[in-house]
């Protein structure tokens, strides 16, 4: 297992290596980590695949199963995410990303302009894994509700049309510490975090694990998981 290092000469350190290019992503995962002694470092040179699948936690499953392969002892994560609208039938969900670089906040604003029903969720899950082996993966959801127009600067992607419960602000309207409190992707990596912590005290981290022992595998697995969602899908 990766090793422990001292920070100032007190805290043991764990390092989580983040496969990411979304530097949003990157900051509120190292707050999310921190305080639970994780220290998250963006991994450099790995391309994150994403596969067309309705299910979130397929798609962060086989994106990491193209990494772990060639990264060594590293523990390695990624996390996929998307917004979920109830009015348009969980629109635009796992293709939150592709939907956001077409038509923007205001694309999704106007397909909803006479929606009575404005409940909406995003959904996080986050792959964890080291050594040619995917540990875990966990999800978490934040319900909220669409705002009838952007609010706030902050954050990226759909925050500024999202509210989570609790809450009269959208995402966009919060800072990042404040963010953390209520986010789905905060909410997925503290499950892995705790998880692992507790697997790593109990010597149970490999007890699930799945084994992925060349690139070849890989993508035979992404190839299985496609095949699986179109037939879900029909």
């Amino acid at each position: 297992m990766p090793r422990l290092r001292k920070e100032e000469g007190t805290h043991e350190l764990i390092d989580f290596y983040f496969a990411t290019g979304n530097e949003h992503k990157l900051e509120e995962a190292k707050a999310a980590l921190s305080p639970h002694k994780i220290n998250v470092i963006k991994l450099d040179g790995a391309e994150k695949l994403e596969i067309q699948h309705t299910n979130l936690e397929e798609i962060a499953r086989a994106a990491l199963s193209l990494i772990v392969t060639k990264t060594g002892d590293k523990l390695v994560f990624v996390e996929d995410s998307g917004l979920f609208v109830h009015e348009l039938n969980g629109f635009p969900g796992p293709y939150s990303s592709f939907v956001f670089e077409t038509i923007g906040t205001e694309g999704i604003l106007k397909l909803m302009k006479d929606a009575k029903n404005r409940k909406a969720e995003f959904r996080s899950s986050v792959s964890l894994g080291t050594k040619g082996m995917i540990l875990g993966t966990f999800s978490s959801v934040t319900e909220g509700m669409l705002t009838a127009e952007a609010k706030g600067e902050n954050g990226f992607g759909f925050d500024p049309i999202f509210v989570p419960m609790w809450t009269n602000k959208t995402f966009g309207q919060m800072q990042l510490k404040e963010k953390t409190v209520y986010s789905h992707r905060a909410k997925a990596l503290l499950k892995t975090a705790l998880w692992y912590l507790d697997a790593s005290k109990n010597k149970t981290l490999q007890e699930n694990a799945i084994h992925v022992t060349s690139q070849s595998q890989a993508k035979e697995r992404n190839v299985a998981a496609r095949k699986a969602s179109k037939k879900s899908s029909c």
